[in-house]
């Protein structure tokens, strides 16, 4: 008779939780039906997937070309520095040779 008892007062106790729990938490089923997932968006997954991998490509892309870009200036500097640095040579020897003749001239009228 007391295992009857215990267990008349279990299932009492079990009955009280289960109401307890359902008037704090709603009822699960609908709230499960609530939450269930949705089919995700096809934009957002992709976006989700390759949003890293893109980024570091143009990345990549952008580091490329800014130094493709930096070597060609540099070597463009480079070429027209040597230029203008003939010209001037060019010309300091011009005007050598043409002091070299006036103060020879200079000489043989005095």
């Amino acid at each position: 008779m007391a295992a009857t008892t215990t267990m008349t007062a279990l299932a009492r106790l079990r009955a009280a939780t289960t109401l307890r729990t359902m008037a704090t938490y709603g009822n699960t089923a609908s709230r499960r039906a609530y939450s269930a997932k949705k089919a995700p968006n096809p934009a957002g997954v992709f976006y989700r997937q390759f949003t890293r991998p893109i980024f570091k490509t143009l990345l990549t892309a952008v580091f490329t070309y800014q130094l493709a870009y930096w070597a060609w200036a540099k070597a463009e500097a480079d070429e027209i520095r040597a230029e203008r640095d003939a010209t001037i040579a060019g010309l300091e020897a011009t005007v050598k040779e043409y002091e070299a003749k006036t103060k020879g001239s200079e000489e043989k009228s005095s």
